[in-house]
């Protein structure tokens, strides 16, 4: 991509973060698949609960972007979308797909798993291949677009009403491969924003159930430490 297509790096970016969890989550799930022995009843079942509800942290992401920024930007600018939109249809078949992948290798006999995992790897390989793409694109073409026509003000107006749509057990899947794929200083400012804005119980429970889980301890320490350094 030519630097001249790039948006400008100063102005709200709300694709960065949810983007750096999903890239994660895809590398991670891509050679467990590949790697997997499909023989194995009772992992097998772990792996495609993991696969399954990685799968959901995409629609959901999809539903919401569909929801308030496709729906704002087309009235806003009527067509600038329509790139975007067409790959959600291709997502929105795949996710269809892939769930029939999933429930095949459930339902296959020993004899046949190992071939009906392997057809589940394929397609979804083929897919992270595209959201891949689709994701640049979104933090390129259509970032852009969103610039051009919102206030940075706008545009984490529209991020806040996704986030306060998702319930609490999304959040926490969310968090868990959102946490991990930032860096210290992103971590922090997440965190921080999230204090501000859940109760005390809520956002507690949020440590304890996805983000102590999704790092090491040393990550953790150092995260919690700075939080609490703002919070004095």
């Amino acid at each position: 991509m030519p630097t001249s297509h790039l948006p400008d790096e100063t102005r709200y970016n709300f694709y960065h973060a949810i983007h750096k969890a999903l890239r994660l989550g895809h590398c991670r799930m891509l050679p467990a698949l590949g790697s997997h022995d499909y023989r194995d009843r009772a992992r097998t079942g772990s792996l495609l609960s993991d696969l399954s509800n990685l799968m959901a942290v995409g629609r959901g992401h999809l539903e919401g972007e569909n929801r308030e920024i496709h729906a704002a930007l087309e009235e806003r600018r009527p067509g600038a979308s329509a790139h975007a939109a067409d790959d959600h249809e291709y997502h929105e078949a795949s996710f269809a797909e892939i769930e029939t992948l999933i429930r095949a290798v459930e339902q296959a006999a020993v004899a046949d798993r190992d071939l009906a995992g392997r057809r589940l790897y394929r397609r979804y390989a083929a897919f992270v291949a595209h959201d891949l793409e689709h994701m640049d694109s979104e933090e390129t073409e259509l970032l852009g677009a969103l610039h051009e026509a919102f206030t940075d003000d706008e545009l984490k107006a529209m991020e806040g009403r996704i986030v306060a749509a998702v319930p609490p057990q999304k959040m926490a899947a969310v968090m868990m491969l959102m946490v991990p794929a930032l860096n210290h200083v992103e971590r922090v400012d997440l965190l921080a924003k999230l204090q501000k804005a859940m109760p005390e119980p809520a956002f507690n429970g949020l440590l304890t159930t996805a983000i102590k889980p999704s790092l090491d301890g040393k990550d953790y320490r150092a995260v919690v430490g700075e939080l609490m350094l703002h919070a004095a």
